[in-house]
């Protein structure tokens, strides 16, 4: 039988294509090399580019908007990529906390309750899968597009701090050079995302299961003894899934605050962006483009709100199903066991986003008003300037 953790190898075959090495394996020198080298030139080197881009853009709406949109795009890359980097040894642990007996489930339902969701990870990561990579073309071709048409550029940022001839001299480069590293960055978001996503979604799951022990904790004819071992299971049961809780709130925590921070800028950003003058071809294939981006900038901010509020909810019907658990006829140790349990589970678990926010519905509701806030008074600000 598989174990949870390999759900996840997907995710980090992805990443240690692009370079991002993978937690827990020994690894040869030579994938050191290339990985240090293509981190460095590809990320780095690419991000170092963009925010001096940024500097010498024009101060003009127009211009500014888009190259605004991809540096918060290219923030939230960079902090996921940093995220893996830093946090392997933090991931070793939650991966092996992942194969530990209690997480398997004791009967089939905890068992089908684990094959459920694995299940669910699995076609989230295919379908986010298919919508980066529908947004990515879409940019990609209609780039080429305007190339065929005698409108040649860059397909994501003008490099205003260089000359024109030196970019007409090095266009093909710098062209391939755009395209590719985007490429291994979208790669780095939807990959770290969906892996933030299966990591939570397994805390839902885990609290699903010991939902479902506790209920199951009827008067049989076993003995009491039998009793106490159960219940000491479950309890043990919640203490692990409160170690791995942890781990992933501390890994996840700073990732989640860059990427709900910049969320409302660059849904801020896209807005602004539909607005600005244009032909009726140009807008057409702006909004090709920007249709699917807005979708996966929405869905990065909105999973791990909704999880998170499955998981806040879950976790406080855990008291609730303790309390069914049938303890009247049990003895003074095993109510008194029961007890703490349900002190503590009167604390939901929760994730959080540097311990600033919670990850919840109410925080995505939050961001998308100051989305549109800032969209108003950016719009309030072209029209004071016309």
């Amino acid at each position: 039988m598989a174990t949870i953790s390999e759900s996840f190898n997907i995710n980090f075959i992805c990443l240690r294509i692009f370079g991002v090495i993978w937690p827990g394996k020994n690894l040869s020198i030579y994938f050191k090399f290339y990985s240090g080298f293509y981190i460095f030139t590809t990320l780095i080197v690419y991000y170092v580019l963009l925010i001096l881009n940024l500097f010498y853009t024009p101060r003009n709406i127009e211009l500014l908007i888009r190259e605004i949109l991809f540096c918060f795009a290219e923030t939230s890359a960079v902090s996921k990529a940093v995220m893996i980097f830093l946090n392997q040894k933090p991931l070793v642990r939650a991966f092996h906390i992942l194969d530990c007996e209690h997480f398997k489930g004791e009967d089939d339902r905890s068992r089908k309750i684990v094959s459920q969701y694995i299940a669910k990870y699995k076609t989230y990561w295919k379908f986010v899968a298919v919508l980066s990579h529908m947004s990515y073309l879409c940019k990609i071709f209609i780039q080429i597009g305007y190339c065929f048409y005698g409108q040649v550029e860059l397909p994501f940022y003008n490099y205003y701090f260089l000359q024109k001839e030196t970019i007409d001299r090095y266009f093909v480069f710098l062209w391939l050079y755009q395209a590719c590293g985007i490429y291994g960055h979208m790669l780095y978001n939807m990959n770290v995302n969906t892996l933030i996503a299966g990591l939570f979604l397994i805390v839902v799951a885990q609290v699903e299961i010991l939902d479902h022990e506790f209920r199951s904790l009827k008067v049989d004819n076993s003995s009491e003894e039998v009793q106490v071992i159960k219940l000491n299971k479950c309890l043990r049961h919640y203490e692990i899934l409160l170690q791995y809780s942890n781990e992933v709130q501390d890994i996840t925590s700073v990732t989640m605050f860059v990427q709900f921070t910049v969320a409302s800028g660059s849904i801020c950003a896209i807005l602004c962006s539909l607005l600005l003058p244009k032909t009726f071809g140009e807008l057409m294939s702006l909004l090709l483009f920007m249709s699917t981006y807005a979708f996966v900038v929405i869905l990065e901010i909105f999973i791990p709100s909704y999880l998170g509020t499955q998981l806040r909810h879950k976790s406080q019907k855990l008291v609730n199903a303790a309390y069914c658990s049938e303890w009247i006829a049990r003895s003074e140790s095993f109510k008194r066991s029961l007890k703490l349990f349900m002190l503590r589970a009167n604390i939901p678990i929760h994730f959080s986003g540097c311990g600033l926010f919670p990850l919840t519905l109410d925080t995505f509701t939050s961001i998308m008003k100051s989305a549109y806030s800032f969209f108003t008074l950016v719009r309030n600000f072209q029209n004071h300037e016309k």
